[in-house]
């Protein structure tokens, strides 16, 4: 299917947070590099425009991204960049992002100095912002991040926070264990009654009501990719859980 936007919100695979001082070059590059490689990315160059709120926009992106970069530079930590730093964070403690940062000429030493909790997530090195190096960065994200996950990022994110809140549902228990490699927890959901054949459409129709207050952020992403790739109206013919609904 398509994934061109069928309104004005789209939902982008990255937001990248940088410090313009040193490393705009480095993160301009980046974007570029990984739009030719299909990856949707927020960047404020591309995203924000005169007259509009700089806090606004820097929050609607967060609230559109699956996943950030951060980009770790000499002076990243403080200013915006560092209120970025410090809500990317706080949004990946509680599940509702991940992030990978790029130590742009700086040390791991030296960032461990400024932020000792930046550096707990593996991250990836940068020299400067030639074209060779970018290369090197994007093959290196793309092992972990690539375009074709987006649904099941956003349905894995979806049934975590679900989970929370219905803790009894094992068709949730089974699709987790899924998106975690757990055979065990797969094996446990089953034996408590897990139908191996519901698909996450027709889970998503189970809870895209009961969840829209206590899972919201989450419930949002995901309604906006089904609707920007035009797949809520189908998702109705899977309410009892005859669709076909892809993970990829």
């Amino acid at each position: 299917m398509s994934e061109t936007p069928s309104s004005g919100r789209s939902i982008f695979d990255f937001f990248i947070s940088y410090k313009q001082r040193d490393s705009s070059d480095f993160a301009n590059a980046l974007a570029s590099e990984l739009h030719g490689r299909q990856y949707t990315v927020w960047l404020d160059s591309d995203q924000m425009h005169p007259g509009e709120s700089i806090l606004k926009s820097i929050e609607n992106g967060l609230n559109d991204s699956i996943d950030a970069i951060l980009i770790f530079s000499q002076n990243y930590f403080g200013g915006w960049s560092e209120q970025e730093r410090r809500t990317i964070f706080h949004l990946m403690v509680s599940g509702k992002i991940r992030y990978v940062p790029i130590y742009y000429q700086i040390t791991l030493e030296e960032v461990r100095r400024l932020a000792p909790m930046g550096t707990d997530i593996l991250g990836i090195s940068a020299a400067n912002s030639e074209q060779p190096g970018i290369e090197t960065v994007c093959d290196k994200l793309s092992r972990s991040f690539r375009p074709e996950q987006r649904r099941s990022r956003l349905f894995e994110m979806f049934f975590k926070c679900v989970s929370n809140h219905f803790p009894d549902d094992n068709d949730i228990k089974m699709w987790i264990a899924l998106f975690e490699n757990n055979i065990d927890s797969l094996k446990h959901a089953l034996d408590g009654g897990a139908d191996p054949n519901i698909t996450d459409s027709a889970l998503w129709n189970r809870y895209n009501k009961s969840a829209l207050e206590c899972c919201f952020p989450e419930w949002r992403k995901l309604f906006l990719y089904l609707s920007q790739i035009g797949a809520i109206g189908s998702l109705k013919s899977t309410q009892n859980g005859s669709g076909t609904g892809r993970t990829t």
